[in-house]
């Protein structure tokens, strides 16, 4: 089966999915991270939403492969699939470390989660983060 517009339709697709689920990302970690933080919210509405987030996240990536299944591709199409796949794989690593450093330390107070596996964590966060997918990409 042919389909080079098809495939690129599904290409743009999760390009625009990975772009909506960074900027949700930042939006959603700006708000958990400001001092002007609205006490009306519960911070488990920042956690449903950041596990919203990385299973909308994780279902598009899958649906791309699922799409792809009986496109006949070329070289580049799999070449710019991978770069799809890897960077929503990346970015779902980063929402989920985030939501789980967050919410371990900050959020619930997890006595066994000690201050030195949050900075840990934390440290690997904002390495991961240097590389989060297409940030000069608005």
């Amino acid at each position: 089966m042919q389909g080079n517009g098809d495939i690129n339709k599904i290409k743009n697709n999760m390009f625009n999915n990975i772009i909506r689920a960074r900027d949700n990302y930042l939006t959603i970690k700006n708000s958990v991270l400001s001092p002007y933080n609205n006490v009306d919210i519960s911070y488990n509405y920042y956690i449903d939403s950041l596990k919203t987030l990385s299973m909308q996240l994780e279902e598009n990536r899958r649906e791309l492969f699922s799409l792809t299944k009986k496109i006949e591709l070329s070289h580049d199409d799999i070449c710019s699939i991978d770069e799809l796949n890897n960077n929503s794989i990346l970015l779902y690593n980063i929402i989920n470390g985030f939501g789980k450093a967050y919410s371990s330390y900050l959020f619930n107070l997890n006595v066994s989660y000690s201050f030195d596996k949050y900075s840990a964590d934390t440290k690997a966060l904002f390495m991961l983060e240097k590389n989060i997918p297409y940030l000069n990409y608005k």
